[in-house]
């Protein structure tokens, strides 16, 4: 065994050999609480010594310090397959599943052609669905909606053939006001499951939905009642509107027959030039114009026409109708930014996690769960992050899946970044000067010499 490994097993045995059970827990808080120092690794200590160090700390159930030596290892070389396994079973030792799955998703994207890693994957989903059907059935029942969300999200990305979920999902957003997403949601259930209870679950949204597209409306009519006398066509075609989906609406009624009965004369308008004589003085003025408009005028008529109607209310309802929120975001208030990046690392999306707070938006860029890179409130890369995650506790965040095409700025492991938070200025410095010693050195292997590595392995 290695140098230093012998040196830990050594001390921590004699430590539970001379002391009670107390001592021995004391010994291995102490060990855990500088286990950043130099006298436990330093950038000479080798990846094999990591390793056994690793798994002499998980045999002395210590669990804190393992997890250090393997995240040691894995920011030396983020694509070592074995480092990733093992933390993969630490973390589900510990109840950590939703990292484990995140571990063993994009260990078996490097090495597809292993069978262990997709069936201890599929053990720990089992149990990782389990535990999140179950904080999103407590969450639903004291009206947590905005808080299950994640969990229901997370859950379709491990079972997406599930109505159950969809349906759960759909009766959050529609708690929430978002009954277009809530019926996207139930009608995929459907899909699924075409079971009555669905049906009914859809018809109380649609009849919800109904309600509040009619208030929206008549929220409308009467802004354009009170304004002035020139909106009175508008408010009229908007009661229509109110009355085409509820003919037994009283108010809408009688505006409407006020609006038609006793029409009001709007103030005269000045007779403009006639085109021809627009045209006539532009010729003398401007030829080059006046050909212009010849030519063009229609082109400008019709551009002015889809101007007025993409404006209208009636587009903006129906821009709502066909939007499709992202299947993960939500509010700080109730998930914070660490629980956010966790989400995304667990489910190892790729793509662009965007955050609106009131000191201004930041995004985090995402691959395969690993966040790469960092970008807003007047900073950039790991400064970003660790500055979002330790100062932002306000606003809102959404998903966005994309294609990521920005550069690497950050190398570390999520764990990693957010265990940062925890430690001292001396600390993170000693943590900079030992990644520096490891690129000096040529440590970090290129993606070439690592398939060759492993290729070898093999053989």
């Amino acid at each position: 065994m290695p140098r230093l490994a012998s040196i830990v097993l050594l001390v921590a045995g004699a430590l539970t050999v001379a002391s009670p059970r107390s001592s021995a827990a004391q010994a291995r808080s102490d060990l855990g609480k500088g286990w950043n120092d130099e006298t436990l690794f330093d950038a000479t200590t080798t990846r094999e010594e990591l390793m056994d160090m690793g798994r002499a700390a998980v045999n002395l159930s210590h669990f804190t310090l393992a997890e250090v030596y393997y995240q040691e290892v894995l920011l030396r070389s983020p694509e070592d397959v074995e480092a990733m396994c093992e933390l993969a079973a630490l973390y589900r030792r510990t109840g950590r599943l939703e990292y484990a799955r995140g571990l063993l998703i994009r260990a078996g994207s490097l090495v597809p052609g292993r069978d262990d890693i997709p069936e201890l994957r599929r053990e720990i989903e089992r149990s990782l669905r389990t535990s999140l059907s179950r904080q999103a059935d407590s969450l639903m029942a004291a009206s947590k909606f905005q808080a299950a969300l994640p969990r229901l999200s997370l859950l379709l990305t491990i079972d997406p053939n599930n109505a159950r979920h969809y349906a759960s999902k759909a009766r959050c957003l529609a708690a929430l006001g978002e009954s277009d997403a809530a019926l996207s949601n139930v009608d995929l259930a459907l899909a699924k499951d075409p079971k009555q209870e669905y049906h009914r679950l859809r018809s109380e949204i649609s009849t919800q939905h109904e309600e509040r597209q009619i208030a929206d409306l008549e929220s409308s009519a009467k802004r354009l009642l009170e304004s002035n006398q020139w909106m009175r066509d508008e408010a009229a075609d908007v009661l229509s509107a109110i009355l085409a989906q509820d003919p037994s609406n009283e108010w809408a009624r009688e505006q409407f027959r006020a609006l038609t009965e006793n029409p009001t004369a709007p103030p005269p308008i000045p007779t403009p030039p006639a085109p021809a004589q627009v045209l006539d003085a532009a010729r003398e003025v401007i030829p080059s114009f006046a050909r212009f408009l010849e030519r063009h005028l229609t082109a400008i008529m019709v551009l002015i026409a889809v101007v007025v109607v993409f404006r209208s209310p009636f587009s903006r309802a129906l821009a709502k109708r066909v939007h499709d929120p992202s299947p993960l975001s939500g509010d700080l208030s109730t998930i914070d930014v660490a629980e956010a990046l966790r989400l995304v690392n667990a489910s190892a999306q790729s793509g662009i996690l965007a955050f609106r707070t009131p000191e201004g938006n930041a995004r985090v860029y995402f691959d395969s769960g690993d966040p790469i890179h960092c970008a807003g409130l007047g900073r950039y890369g790991l400064e970003a992050l660790v500055y979002l995650v330790k100062h932002i506790d306000e606003g809102t965040f959404e998903m966005k899946n994309a294609r990521v095409k920005e550069d690497r700025t950050i190398d570390q492991p999520l764990d990693l970044i957010l265990a940062d938070g925890a430690t001292t200025t001396a600390e993170r410095g000693l943590a900079a000067k030992r990644n520096l010693a490891r690129r000096e050195a040529g440590r970090k292997k290129s993606r070439m010499a690592e398939l060759l590595e492993t290729k070898s392995d093999r053989d």
